[in-house]
């Protein structure tokens, strides 16, 4: 059990990310406040499967979040005429890939560091592939250009686009001033939670709070909003991400 005194963490993030962390903090004795950054908002299928049914047929799928299989990858194989034999599936971290075998896809593959780049990397060797790439509005095409950098043919489907969170309520401002730790997902959060803070606001958590993030684009994005104090988890899976974190609030409370 936690008590007044104990350390605080504040996850900005979509629904039902880093699901397994909570439970580790709280036997850590850390408090997990949850705020959501953002609010997906499916794309009819209608829209874009037709173009995945043209020739040439994709083998490989690249997905980057939980919500992209959702909103893609399940209504593709449920309404897909035509599918490759073996379709080879790309996650970019454990929970998007724990989401495809969820959907069930039996055989996902991930790159050794979580990250878009890293996941360029790793489907580069073995020749030029035929990828279909879910994403959100949002995510921009920055890896798809990687893609295509490498020899790649990619199709970008746009399986979800993202709205606004609600405001911020009282509560929640006043537990991201005093948060011991930050922990944002995504360079979207970052921008959407210096919106709702306010700029007085954002930039003393930017300068006082330790920042936790998910990649390199973020850390990118983190340093240029003004975190002094940015670190990229290691991995996403509940251990070692939990681990990372404990290691950020010894240092913050030292």
């Amino acid at each position: 059990m936690t008590g007044p005194t104990s350390p605080t963490v504040v996850l900005v993030s979509g629904p039902g990310t880093l699901v397994g962390v909570g439970p580790a903090l709280r036997r850590a004795r850390v408090r997990l406040i949850r705020l959501t950054s953002v609010v997906p908002r499916p794309v009819d299928p209608s829209t874009w499967m037709e173009r995945l049914e043209r020739p040439p047929l994709p083998d490989t799928v690249v997905v980057t979040s939980r919500v992209a299989v959702e909103a893609g990858v399940r209504p593709w194989r449920r309404r897909s005429r035509h599918r490759a034999p073996s379709l080879d599936f790309w996650a970019v971290g454990p929970g998007t890939a724990a989401a495809l075998r969820r959907a069930g896809v039996r055989r996902v593959h991930r790159a050794a560091l979580v990250g878009a780049r890293h996941l360029a990397r790793a489907l580069s060797p073995g020749g030029p592939r035929r990828i279909v790439y879910f994403r959100s509005d949002l995510a921009g095409p920055r890896l798809a250009r990687a893609l295509r950098h490498r020899g790649h043919r990619v199709v970008e489907v746009v399986a979800y686009r993202v709205r606004p969170p609600p405001p911020l309520t009282a509560p929640a401002r006043a537990e991201l001033a005093r948060a011991d730790l930050l922990v944002v997902t995504s360079p979207s959060g970052l921008l959407d939670l210096r919106r709702r803070l306010g700029g007085p606001v954002f930039s003393r958590v930017s300068r006082a709070t330790p920042l936790v993030v998910l990649g390199d684009r973020s850390r990118r994005t983190a340093r240029a909003l003004g975190f002094r104090r940015v670190s990229v988890a290691p991995s996403t899976t509940a251990q070692r991400f939990t681990r990372h974190l404990l290691r950020e609030l010894r240092h913050a409370r030292s």
